[in-house]
């Protein structure tokens, strides 16, 4: 959650979508275009954690939801 939050701050502060790990890969950030890429299931993946731990962070408010998929 501390990745998506800081992605979400630089991309929103300062328009820097490209993100550079510490392993020299690169990927932009994005919720849709990258997270959702492996992550494609919102019920397994963001609702699981979300509804554990109680709370209802405000994503879709601006990203379209994902169509649900099963892998």
């Amino acid at each position: 959650m501390n990745l998506l939050k800081d992605w979400r701050e630089t991309v929103v502060r300062t328009g820097d979508r490209s993100y550079s790990s510490p392993d020299g890969r690169t990927f932009r950030r994005s919720l849709t275009n990258t997270c959702l890429d492996c992550h494609s299931n919102k019920s397994a993946f963001c609702d699981s954690c979300h509804n554990y731990m109680g709370v209802n962070p405000n994503c879709w408010d601006c990203h379209v939801t994902p169509p649900e998929e099963t892998r």
